[in-house]
C-alpha cells in the first residue's frame, strides 16, 4: 500500500492544479459541423440519462470514454462517462446515477456505432455489468495504425494528425471522484470525445481508399468476444518468463500464484499488484519458501499481505493447481547467435517495410520478439500459419511472408510521395 498512497498523493497534486485557476488556457474548440461546441451537458439523473440515450439512438453513432481511479480497488472506480455525437456532448455522473444499464446497453447494441480511443478499459464494464459483449466498436487508435500512422498513437496526436485541431492535456491523473469538477477537468474530459466523430469520418474515407477498412473493423471487434477482458494467464506468465526464464516447477508455481493473487485481490477489493507486486510474485515462484516467516525475505512483499494471506500463499506454493489445468511452459529457446540475429533482423525489417508500404503499422501485425520466438523455436518451418491464427494478419502478412521466405517474390523499395513504398515482384516460379 505505500504505492497506493503515493499515487493518491500524486492525484491530490494534480487535482489542486486543476482547481488553482493558474492553468494554461485550453486550445480553442474547432468550429466544424462534426464537432460539438462548448455547450456540454452535465447529466446527474436517470431522467436526464434517458434523454441522452434517445438522442444517441437517433444519431446512430457516438463517441465514448470514461475517467476512473484504478489504483485503489480491484475493479476501477468509475467517476465520469463522456459521450458525444456530431451535435451534442454529455458528461454523465455515475456517482449520482446508480443505474447505468441504458448506457451499457447502447455500447452492446450492434445497431449503434461506438467510437473509442484505446478503449479496452472503457469497454470492460459492459460485459461485467449487463452480461453482454460490446458490439460495433470503432477504436480510432487501432484505425490510425491502418492509415499510415504509428501504433499505438495517443489521442492528442491522432486528433492533430487527422484534423489539425488540438485537445486539452494534463488532467488524466486527477481526483475524478471529487465534486464539484473544475471547469478544466470538464473541458479535458469533453475533449476526450469531442473530436472522435470527425476523426473517424476522415479515417473511414482513407480506409475505404487504401482497402483496409475490413481489416480495421475485424481488429476493432477483438474486445467484443465473451471473456475478452478476463485474465489471460498464459500471457501474464509469459511476460515474467521472457524477462527471466523459469524452470518447469517455477512456471507452474507462478501460474498458481497469479491465479491466487487475482482471487485474493478480488475478495479484498484491491488491485492485484497492490496486494503482491510483480517482483515479489516472481521471487515467490523462483525461491523455495517453506514457511510463512520465510516470506519476510521476499523483497517488496507487503507485511500485511504476509500476515493475512501467508498461509494461502504457502499452500499455493506447496500444492498449487494441477499442471494439466495450467498453461504449458513455453519451449526453451536457444540464445540468439550472431547469425540468428542477422536473420531475425532481416526478416523483421522486410516484414516491417512491407507493412509500412501498405500503410499498416508493423506493431499491429507482430513484434520482433514474436518473430524471434517463431524462428528460434523452429516453428517458422511450418510457415506463417504457426505464427498467426486465421484472420487478417495471416491473410495480409502471411500472404507476403511465406512467398518471400520461399524466394518466390522479391522486395524492392522506393521513396515516393514522402513515404516508403516497397514493391514485391514475382520471379515467375
Amino acid at each position: 500500500m505505500s504505492t497506493r498512497r503515493g499515487r493518491r498523493s500524486r492525484r491530490d497534486r494534480h487535482h489542486e492544479a486543476s482547481h488553482s485557476g493558474a492553468q494554461t488556457p485550453p486550445p480553442p474548440i474547432a468550429d466544424h459541423p462534426a464537432v460539438p461546441g462548448d455547450s456540454t451537458a452535465f447529466v446527474t439523473s436517470a431522467t436526464e440519462l434517458e434523454e441522452v440515450v434517445r438522442h444517441i439512438r437517433e444519431a446512430g453513432a457516438f463517441a465514448y470514454d470514461t475517467e476512473f481511479i484504478g489504483e485503489e480497488t480491484y475493479v476501477p472506480h468509475l467517476c465520469l462517462v463522456q459521450l458525444a455525437t456530431r451535435e451534442r456532448l454529455f458528461l454523465i455522473d455515475p456517482i449520482e446515477i446508480d443505474d447505468l444499464e441504458p448506457l451499457w446497453a447502447m455500447i452492446a447494441d450492434p445497431e449503434l456505432e461506438t467510437l473509442v480511443h484505446a478503449g479496452d478499459q472503457d469497454l470492460e464494464p459492459v460485459q461485467r455489468c449487463i452480461g453482454r459483449c460490446p458490439a460495433n466498436i470503432i477504436d480510432t487508435q487501432i484505425a490510425a495504425g491502418f492509415v499510415g500512422q504509428s501504433y499505438p498513437l495517443s489521442l492528442a496526436r491522432t486528433v492533430d494528425v487527422m484534423t489539425g485541431y488540438q485537445v486539452t492535456k494534463g488532467m488524466t491523473f486527477t481526483k475524478w471522484d471529487d465534486r464539484p469538477l473544475s471547469d478544466m477537468q470538464k473541458r479535458y474530459a469533453a475533449d476526450d470525445v469531442r473530436y472522435l466523430p470527425l476523426v473517424w469520418e476522415r479515417m473511414k474515407a482513407l480506409l475505404e481508399s487504401n482497402g483496409h477498412l475490413d481489416k480495421c473493423l475485424e481488429e476493432c471487434q477483438r474486445g467484443c468476444r465473451p471473456g475478452a477482458f478476463d485474465i489471460k494467464l498464459a500471457n501474464v506468465c509469459r511476460k515474467f518468463h521472457r524477462r527471466n526464464p523459469l524452470r518447469r516447477n517455477q512456471w507452474y508455481r507462478l501460474c498458481s500464484l497469479v491465479l491466487l493473487r487475482d482471487e485474493l485481490a478480488h475478495a479484498a477489493n484491491v488491485p492485484p499488484r497492490t496486494l503482491i507486486p510483480d517482483g515479489s510474485l516472481s521471487d515467490l515462484a523462483r525461491r523455495r519458501i517453506d514457511s510463512v516467516d520465510a516470506m519476510a525475505s521476499i523483497k517488496g512483499l507487503p507485511r500485511p499481505t504476509i500476515q493475512r494471506y501467508g498461509q494461502d500463499l504457502l499452500s499455493s506454493l506447496e500444492d498449487g493447481h494441477p499442471e494439466e489445468s495450467l498453461p504449458e511452459l513455453p519451449p526453451k529457446l536457444r540464445e540468439e547467435s550472431a547469425t540468428d540475429r542477422i536473420r531475425i533482423d532481416s526478416i523483421w525489417t522486410a516484414l516491417s517495410c512491407w507493412c509500412l508500404a501498405q500503410q499498416i503499422a508493423p506493431s499491429l501485425v507482430s513484434t520482433r520478439s514474436e518473430l524471434a520466438e517463431w524462428i528460434l523455436s523452429g516453428a517458422s518451418e511450418q510457415g506463417s500459419r504457426s505464427l498467426w491464427t486465421p484472420g487478417w494478419r495471416l491473410d495480409f502478412a502471411g500472404g507476403f511472408l511465406d512467398p518471400f521466405l520461399n524466394g518466390d517474390v522479391e522486395l524492392s523499395m522506393e521513396w515516393k510521395e514522402d513515404r516508403l513504398r516497397p514493391v514485391p515482384h514475382g520471379h515467375g516460379g
